[in-house]
């Protein structure tokens, strides 16, 4: 693996992750909206649609690209990288399943009458802060695992050292 190759896709998974947090952030926003009495639900819940239907396509597309160049590069690192690309194969696995639910709720509010009634919404708190929680994490896992390989694999430009 040459620093051509990692740093692309280092800048890839780096330039992803900055545009998903804004997203993780106004999930958080959105998902703690509907806890407002004040808020009409509804535009909370219009809101959160928003913020699926971009996890669905953008966060797809970021795991997609991520299980095609970084992992691959993780795995090459011995003795420990294939543990961490299957644990963050494993991850992606959660993520899309968290997701799914939390578009399942969803979907079910869309198809009640008089907008969403109050189970629904903590529901949607729920599987919405829930969510937000494990793609967090899951960010800065990755992040630590880049590092750690950028330390290991090319300790003179970790140091900062051209």
């Amino acid at each position: 693996m040459n620093t051509a190759d990692f740093t692309a896709a280092l800048n890839t998974v780096e330039q992803d992750h900055r545009l998903l947090l804004d997203q993780i952030q106004a999930l958080r926003e959105a998902v703690t909206c509907l806890l407002d009495p004040d808020v009409d639900p509804t535009r909370g819940v219009d809101r959160l649609r928003e913020i699926n239907a971009y996890l669905a396509t953008q966060l797809e597309a970021h795991m997609e690209e991520e299980e095609s160049t970084l992992f691959p590069l993780l795995e090459q690192e011995k003795p420990e990288g294939e543990a961490l690309a299957a644990r963050l194969r494993q991850e992606h696995a959660e993520i899309r399943r968290r997701r799914a639910e939390f578009e399942g709720c969803l979907d079910v509010g869309r198809e009640l009458e008089g907008g969403p009634p109050r189970m629904l919404l903590l529901d949607l708190v729920i599987y919405g802060w829930e969510l937000w929680e494990f793609l967090d994490c899951h960010a800065h896992l990755e992040t630590r695992a880049v590092r750690q390989y950028l330390a290991r694999s090319f300790p003179r430009a970790a140091a900062g050292v051209q």
